[in-house]
């Protein structure tokens, strides 16, 4: 208890410290595409309007930007991101003290001072914090199937990918009475805390979700192959989002171009992803079965994780805060140095990515071979690292 808080007061000096510094630089939170789309409409989200993030991630910053000029919005949501971010430091110390006491002090706070996960929680936030804190708290309470399914409900309607905690959490448990109510929990939650929004329009609210499955490739190893380069927010036809996904799909024809709507070159490619995707998380989690161990068995889970992000089709740099925490969760068992030097690299690869979308300089020369470079080094840096726990014998 004596280092929990110790870690809390350095995180409430770490965290408005930064907020200052951040603020004197003249950054600040900015409202996103849908937030003004939505202000300017009046359109309801969820009703009349489906965004690209569930409910509890979205509504809060729709709740500022409809609500507050553009200042006390940039004001508001930054007290906002920030105490997301103090609760998400605090769920990783605990989740990292549960496996090895001696890093949680120093590899919490290695990743909430990594420049990428400052700027895109503070800055350009889409309540990643929040998400992962609830990833956390799930690998915290593993042992515990009910509270496990209630916060993977809560958390897969902040943003989706927590619910794919359900596939090695459902491979990992052991007794069906466990696998029943981690489902029951989880299903429960998710139905509770979605009724308003599907008693309004039930036919919209899905539709947010099935969206998703019509996106193609973005800045990952598959775009690159594919020959797409594109960001995922270009291209992206505003009336998409006011039809059902089954409206828009027959109106607006696929294209090489168009992230939202795409059409591969080679479409067996998202199939070959897919299955990478299965394999290493149905591995990772039975390896999970298997050792009894519920230290190594987090570890062995948070590596099907950052698996899942590796052979995804899609990434782009605010992708790059999960993969970082469930590398480091992933990772504890080998030395501080070797770990960090891991992690530095890793972020050193986005910060580059980060600068392709947002430095003038490649919006005037091009993605194309920057990019490339990026995805890369970074499927380099991937295969490294997977080559590390097979030499290791740890999957």
């Amino acid at each position: 208890m004596a280092s929990l808080n110790r870690f809390v007061k350095a995180e409430l000096i770490y965290l408005p410290t930064l907020m200052l510094i951040l603020n004197l630089l003249g950054f600040c939170p900015f409202q996103g595409f849908d937030d003004i789309f939505l202000k300017r409409t009046g359109l309801l989200p969820f009703i009349d309007l489906r965004p690209g993030y569930p409910p509890l991630g979205k509504l809060p910053y729709y709740f500022f930007s409809v609500s507050l000029s553009q200042s006390m919005y940039a004001f508001f949501t930054f007290i906002f991101n920030a105490c997301a971010m103090f609760v998400f430091g605090i769920a990783v110390y605990l989740c990292i003290s549960k496996i090895n006491p001696k890093k949680a002090f120093i590899l919490t706070f290695t990743i909430l001072m990594m420049p990428t996960v400052i700027y895109f929680n503070l800055i350009h936030s889409h309540a990643d914090s929040l998400a992962l804190t609830s990833i956390a708290l799930i690998l915290y309470f593993i042992q515990n199937p009910v509270l496990c399914g209630v916060i993977c409900g809560i958390g897969a309607l902040v943003k989706y990918y927590p619910a794919i905690l359900l596939i090695p959490l459902l491979i990992y448990y052991k007794k069906i009475k466990e696998k029943i109510m981690l489902l029951y929990c989880f299903i429960s939650t998710l139905l509770l805390l979605s009724l308003p929004f599907l008693l309004s329009d039930p036919l919209m609210y899905i539709s947010s979700v099935e969206s998703h499955l019509m996106r193609g490739p973005s800045e990952s190893i598959f775009s690159i192959i594919d020959g797409y380069y594109g960001h995922t927010g270009f291209l992206h036809p505003t009336f998409d989002a006011t039809i059902y996904a089954w409206q828009f799909a027959a109106l607006y024809n696929p294209s090489h171009d168009d992230h939202f709507r795409y059409k591969w070159n080679l479409p067996f490619l998202p199939y070959v992803s897919i299955m990478l995707q299965i394999f290493s998380i149905v591995v990772t989690s039975w390896a999970a079965r298997k050792t009894g161990n519920p230290k190594k068995s987090i570890q062995l889970i948070s590596l099907g994780l950052f698996s899942y992000f590796a052979f995804s089709t899609f990434y782009n740099p605010l992708v790059h805060f999960p993969q970082v925490f469930f590398l480091a969760l992933a990772t504890l068992s080998w030395s501080t140095n070797k770990q960090i030097l891991i992690l530095a690299t890793f972020e050193i690869i986005n910060l580059f990515h980060s600068l392709v979308w947002f430095s003038p300089f490649f919006s005037t020369v091009g993605v194309l071979l920057p990019l490339t470079f990026t995805v890369t080094f970074r499927t380099i840096l991937y295969g490294l690292i997977f080559l590390n726990f097979a030499k290791r014998g740890e999957v």
